[in-house]
């Protein structure tokens, strides 16, 4: 952790003298990978630019519409379809589609029906449906009313299961095959289209925040919570950004036990800890049995021993609880290793004991706290990779300044 330390605050002393450093380390390194995200121009590309503006456009979304009030429109919406659409029923339809503009030349309006000609063909010969579906998702209810007149006019004689022939819309050349049919559906069916009604309405939306949408369509923010939130989506992003072109190498055994024995007071404990297993079954020769099977085992293979034994001798009723046990936390590592408490009474496993050793001071191999040796491993690794990023950068500025 003194390495780390040193990290912090030699390779970017200006960030912290700015006010940044706020004592949560994790926070303080997403703070540096954004820092030095921008610093090297990221958050300038265009690519980036455009993911971050569709990002944020999911957050302005969210907070432009009032949540009650859109449940509210939503259910009424489905309390006026109920009347409107059942007259015809919903269906879920499969298509396969070769989309064409509005304006398509008669060459690819007629390309387009000759592959789909091509595609039928295949599917009367037993070819599967679902081969020709572009993208696989779950098909969702939707009002035969609400369906172009070229849709819904085949779906007349359409039996479940049964696809259309070729046919052309607005949209395409479509084959459709009819997945299910039903004269009503649940609000809980009908929410995607409702969803999707109500997004359609834009402004006309009764729980939109004009407000909000003001500032939306002026291309400025005035909302301090929804500046702080755009400020985070960005901030995110960068930190994906930076993690994508920085990858760490995944630490091996050796590596982990080398910082931590470099680093092991910062491991120490405030409170003792048991180091081993407690075991709970019906009598003191069952437990003298367990005991005898996993005392010549490394704590490691415990478990997967017990589970052994358990297999080989199915009449036995017992169960096992392999790791660490911080005083305080478990009422029986408490009254049999520490002595203190009270000890709870079981039915079932009238029958209790431990076995392992207590750890007063702290840790003594790595693996006893192997998460956060590695989340520790990994932040140094960070910095690391922060501290070079910024120093081939200063460099490289050195030899531009030079050339001029």
């Amino acid at each position: 952790m003194d390495r780390f330390r040193y990290l912090l605050f030699s390779v970017f002393p200006l960030f912290f003298i700015s006010g940044a450093y706020a004592g949560n380390m994790d926070e303080d390194l997403m703070r540096l990978k954004v820092a030095d995200a921008e610093r090297c121009g990221w958050d300038t590309l265009p690519k980036f630019r455009h993911y971050c503006r569709a990002m944020e456009g999911k957050v302005w979304k969210e907070l432009m519409v009032d949540a009650g009030g859109m449940d509210s429109l939503l259910h009424a919406l489905y309390r006026e379809s109920v009347e409107r659409y059942s007259v015809k029923g919903w269906v879920k339809l499969e298509e396969i589609s070769v989309r064409l503009s509005q304006h398509a030349a008669k060459r690819e309006v007629a390309e387009a029906c000759q592959r789909m000609d091509s595609i039928y063909a295949c599917l009367q010969q037993g070819g599967s449906f679902d081969a020709f579906i572009k993208e696989h998702t779950v098909p969702v209810w939707r009002p035969v009313a609400g369906l172009l007149q070229e849709f819904s006019s085949r779906l007349e004689r359409l039996e479940k299961g049964t696809y259309t022939t070729p046919f052309l819309s607005p949209l395409g050349v479509h084959i459709i095959r009819l997945a299910d049919r039903k004269p009503a559906v649940s609000y809980e069916e009908a929410y995607p289209y409702l969803s999707i009604y109500a997004e359609r309405l834009g402004r006309r939306n009764p729980a939109l925040k004009q407000g909000l949408y003001a500032q939306w369509a002026a291309g400025h923010v005035e909302d301090g919570f929804l500046e702080k939130r755009l400020r985070e989506v960005k901030d995110r992003l960068l930190v994906e950004w930076w993690d994508r072109r920085h990858p760490l190498p995944v630490p091996d055994e050796r590596d982990l036990e080398t910082y931590f024995e470099a680093h092991k007071g910062e491991y120490a404990w405030e409170f003792p800890h048991y180091k081993g297993a407690v075991i709970r079954c019906q009598n003191k020769k069952m437990a003298s049995r367990i005991r005898k099977c996993l005392k010549k085992l490394p704590q490691a293979q415990w478990e997967e021993a017990f589970r052994i034994w358990k297999e080989a001798n199915p009449e036995a009723d017992a169960v096992i609880e392999v790791g660490l046990f911080q005083i305080g936390k478990n009422a029986y590592v408490d009254k049999l290793a520490f002595e203190c408490g009270e000890f709870p009474h079981d039915v079932r496993y009238p029958y209790v004991c431990v076995m392992g050793k207590r750890l007063k001071k702290g840790p003594e191999d790595f693996r006893d706290v192997r998460k956060q040796v590695e989340k520790d491993y990994y932040r140094v690794q960070i910095m690391e990779q922060i501290g070079k990023s910024r120093q081939e950068s200063l460099k490289l500025s050195g030899m531009t300044y030079k050339n001029r």
